[in-house]
């Protein structure tokens, strides 16, 4: 079973799928009218049974919870320069005592995000996608964390691409990303930084679909573990099903090198498909299969590879103008071999929210969040339940 990373499409909302990389979840995806800024606080009061589910000897561990939260949200749409934002700075404390030293009661729980495309002219185009997490949960859209750490931990990515367009139907995309996981504790033996240079050709078919060729390059620094190399070559489509549903599919073939080890070669696929079905509903899919580094260091000898196989589907519903519903699935195979005796997880995700609009300026939301772990392994020990549940006001300046 091979690795897997999810594919998201969130790109083809602004036109520029190509380059943009395939993690990079905004909330105002599929949305095609500006949105003025938003500035909002929220406060939340929950419960979380398993507060270290990753550490044996205190799962299980359960408290009560508040959490504080200043947001802000922006989105610009015109024909010539598109602007993403979304900011979310929080911090989350634990009422009750927490019993093991490695865990403390209070935590961040931040984010930002800043999407922005430029067209220089018909022909040529600028784009630059960033995100940063800063907090203990893992984020499924990005794949680089999948389990509540212990210590807070910094996740960077920042995607910029060039793209032009050679003749009518022929355009090509070109870039860089480099992301940068640390962990602020005495996990430091699973930072990961990372360089992708890349380089997509696109062919316009018909009005319905662009047929694409990718190439990219990685090269990945990995601290307490071996480096890699590696190359990927993905053929592809984004077809246009209508004109609020988009599909995007892309197989090849990854080539793989880690340090002194010999070389290695994997199958590869992403498969994304979004679309808003009308004005109430809104849903996202997507698939991916691949070999990566993420969490493959440990005391002792490390993992060479992590191949893992992600789900992730989302959706928002609008019953009426005061109310809305939000709900998610995440599901995550991971197999980690080479080194050490193997090991495999999986991880499941449910959530399911509801946000009611008391006032003009004032919302209520409530919130059910599930994570199952299951592990066959000796090595990782990650075999868990967590429920969690939540509900605060949030007022909108």
């Amino acid at each position: 079973m091979k690795l897997i990373k999810v594919c998201t499409v969130s790109a083809l909302a602004t036109g520029s799928l190509a380059a943009q990389g395939i993690f990079n979840v905004s909330p105002n995806d599929g949305i095609t009218e500006s949105i003025p800024l938003e500035v909002t606080g929220t406060i939340n009061f929950g419960w979380d049974d398993n507060l270290t589910p990753t550490i044996e000897a205190n799962r299980g561990d359960e408290s009560a919870y508040t959490s504080l939260k200043v947001g802000a949200n922006y989105l610009n749409i015109d024909p010539q320069t598109n602007i993403d934002f979304s900011l979310k700075l929080g911090v989350l404390y634990y009422l009750d005592n927490i019993e093991n030293a490695a865990a403390s009661d209070t935590y961040s729980d931040s984010q930002v995000l800043l999407n922005v495309s430029h067209n220089v002219s018909e022909r040529l185009r600028f784009s630059t996608r960033n995100y940063v997490f800063y907090g203990l949960e893992p984020d499924y859209n990005y794949g680089a964390v999948n389990d509540r750490t212990n210590e807070e931990y910094l996740f960077m990515s920042t995607d910029n691409s060039m793209g032009y367009k050679w003749t009518e139907r022929l355009g090509t995309y070109t870039g860089f990303k480099y992301d940068d996981l640390s962990y602020s504790g005495g996990d430091t033996r699973n930072d990961r930084k990372s360089l992708t240079l890349y380089n997509q050709f696109r062919y316009v078919l018909s009005p319905q679909a662009i047929a694409t060729l990718d190439y990219r390059y990685r090269m990945a620094d990995v601290s307490g573990g071996l480096d890699s190399d590696n190359h990927k070559v993905l053929a592809g489509v984004e077809y246009r099903l209508n004109s609020t549903a988009v599909l995007v599919a892309k197989a090849g073939a990854q080539y793989r090198k880690v340090d002194s080890l010999d070389a290695s070669s994997d199958p590869t696929f992403e498969i994304g498909y979004m679309q808003r079905v009308n004005e109430m509903f809104r849903v996202r899919a997507d698939l991916s299969y691949e070999i990566n580094d993420y969490g493959t260091s440990f005391l002792g000898s490390n993992f060479e590879n992590n191949q893992a196989f992600r789900i992730s589907l989302a959706g928002d519903y609008h019953l009426s103008q005061k109310l809305y519903f939000t709900g998610g699935i995440n599901y995550v195979a991971n197999e980690y071999y080479g080194g050490r005796p193997e090991d495999e997880v999986d991880v499941l995700n449910l959530s399911i929210g509801a946000t009611y609009k008391m006032m003009d300026n004032l919302a209520a939301n409530l919130n059910y969040n599930y994570t199952n772990s299951s592990d066959d392994g000796d090595t990782l020990n990650r075999d868990y339940d967590r429920n969690r549940v939540q509900a605060g006001l949030t007022y909108t300046f």
